[in-house]
């Protein structure tokens, strides 16, 4: 199997959580706005904004490892 194969098919919790979160973002952001620049900014704010609850629960999980 070659390198790119086994990339595609190792998704563990994270990775899926970061595609969905990219893929809501992205969304929103071009419904929200009518220019692509400013529909990539505000897909990137998004992307933050709805990230850092998570990156937060992560943090907090593995603190009393």
């Amino acid at each position: 199997m070659s390198t790119m194969q086994s990339a595609l098919l190792n998704w563990n919790l994270r990775r899926v959580t970061r595609v969905v979160v990219s893929s809501i973002a992205v969304f929103l952001a071009f419904r929200l706005t009518d220019g692509f620049l400013l529909g990539l900014g505000v897909a990137v704010a998004l992307a933050i904004v709805i990230d850092v609850p998570w990156w937060l629960r992560n943090r907090y999980v593995t603190r009393d490892e």
